[in-house]
């Protein structure tokens, strides 16, 4: 009986597991809603969408330029305001403990809202002078991190 208990336990492990990658990779064509207003007269919004594919083939400047984001923050990551916190987890993916040690990565932290319910954070790296898209985070807006 014992047996049986631990392989269902087992199976339903695995499962959880697979639906977590398939959420990772269903993220990763995510897309961010951004409410414009036609003209000042008009009160109707259209809303634009954009994929996370556009965010790595567009440079970070024109994507704010065109959906303002909730926030953008520049920092050093393994600093002060760059330590890896329960948010910053997938940034530790991307860097080895002494590269992050080295304290000289540094980070462009930009969240946009991409549905009612979520946000979405970027992470660029500035490299040769552009930010390059690091790792990336969906997450509930009411989440309290």
């Amino acid at each position: 009986m014992k047996k049986y208990v631990f392989i269902i336990l087992f199976i339903l492990l695995l499962s959880s597991c697979n639906k977590i990658k398939v959420r990772e990779e269903n993220n990763r064509e995510s897309h961010i809603a951004v409410n414009k207003q036609l003209n000042s007269a008009d009160s109707d919004t259209i809303e634009k969408f954009m994929n996370f594919n556009q965010i790595e083939q567009t440079p970070v400047d024109s994507l704010i330029k065109k959906y303002p984001p909730l926030g953008d923050k520049t920092f050093i990551l393994g600093k002060k305001d760059g330590f890896i916190t329960e948010f910053r987890a997938g940034l530790s993916k991307q860097f080895t403990p002494k590269e992050i040690r080295s304290r000289d990565i540094k980070i462009r932290e930009v969240t946009w809202a991409s549905s009612n319910e979520e946000n979405l954070t970027v992470w660029f790296e500035k490299k040769d002078h552009k930010w390059i898209p690091v790792a990336h985070f969906i997450w509930d807006k009411n989440a309290v991190f």
